[in-house]
């Protein structure tokens, strides 16, 4: 997209729920980051023209998967969606720096993966950081755990750039 950015650390605590509305949690975790991006003050990213935050959810038989906390749990999520589908639902929320307006809006992806036995998981989990990542996979690394996917590849993989490009043309138009 070529949009120069400057990465910064929210202090948002996301508050982990086990089932509810994939979506509205989502978006709820995506402004609270983003409103609580540690921006400096007449500091250098006082230039900053928006902030984004982002929040990635996996939506799983009516329950809700983030990131896992452990390889142990990263290998028991990665079983249960084994052969399986789940949605993978994105938010973003971008909120314009002069006049604190908020954009959102989310985007949906149905995943389906492979069905691998435990000992080809086991050997996954140590391939890709499963800990950094809603559900512990990266659809776009080696080796391939997904079998099908119905919509955004990058709302998968945790950006989706088509939703962001509607929201940045709505934030920059017209105040």
């Amino acid at each position: 997209m070529k949009i120069p950015f400057q990465v910064v650390k929210s202090s948002y605590r996301e508050r982990h729920e086990k089932s509810g509305s994939p979506h509205k949690l989502a978006l709820r975790h995506a402004l609270g980051k983003a409103r609580h991006a540690q921006l400096k003050p007449g500091g250098r990213n006082r230039s900053v023209g928006i902030v984004l935050g982002a929040d990635t959810l996996i939506s799983f038989r009516g329950r809700l998967i983030g990131k896992p906390a452990t390889l142990r749990e990263a290998i028991k999520i990665l079983s249960a969606l084994s052969g399986k589908s789940h949605r993978v639902y994105t938010a973003i929320a971008l909120i314009r720096w002069d006049t604190g307006k908020v954009f959102m809006g989310y985007d949906k992806t149905k995943v389906t993966f492979k069905k691998w036995p435990e000992e080809k998981i086991k050997d996954y989990v140590t391939r890709v950081n499963p800990l950094d990542k809603a559900a512990g996979y990266a659809i776009q690394k080696r080796p391939f755990i997904v079998a099908a996917r119905r919509g955004s590849l990058s709302n998968v993989i945790g950006l989706p750039t088509q939703l962001l490009r509607r929201l940045l043309r709505s934030a920059l138009g017209p105040s």
